[in-house]
């Protein structure tokens, strides 16, 4: 399989695990020695086992189905590195009954270790409008 097609198929396979909630499956692709730059505080998290605990639980957060969609994938790479960006929004309700519709922007890092690509970094992050100090959660594409 070409290296932009297989990095499509780990993308939309982990939206697919979102969508079951499956924590396991979110993690399939990603190295032992990730970076993650989520949308949540800390900064910066290192590590496979630490991307598990904190998948874990933000899946737990949500009662039911959490929906995941991305959106203008654009996949860079040659046969050792790829870089994949695209928006993503995420829905559902979280067990405190508060509704989530939020879109935000996701950029994907990934390697081709032995016969597999592996993300080794993920970042997600949200716009913020400088003069209000505040993210700008509800822009949409």
């Amino acid at each position: 399989m070409p290296a932009d097609a297989e990095i499509r198929r780990i993308i939309e396979s982990h939206a697919d695990a979102v969508r079951r909630g499956d924590v396991e499956s979110m993690l399939a692709d990603f190295a032992e020695d990730v970076v993650l730059f989520d949308v949540v505080d800390p900064l910066r998290r290192f590590g496979r086992a630490t991307a598990h605990a904190r998948a874990a639980e933000w899946v737990a957060a949500y009662n039911g189905v959490i929906n995941w969609d991305n959106l203008d994938v654009a996949i860079i790479c040659d046969e050792a590195a790829g870089f994949a960006s695209m928006l993503s929004r995420v829905r559902g309700t979280l067990k405190t009954g508060d509704r989530v519709d939020m879109w935000f922007r996701k950029t994907l890092g990934l390697q081709k270790r032995g016969d597999r690509w592996l993300i080794v970094h993920d970042h997600g992050s949200v716009s913020f409008n400088p003069e209000s100090g505040q993210a700008s959660l509800g822009l949409q594409p």
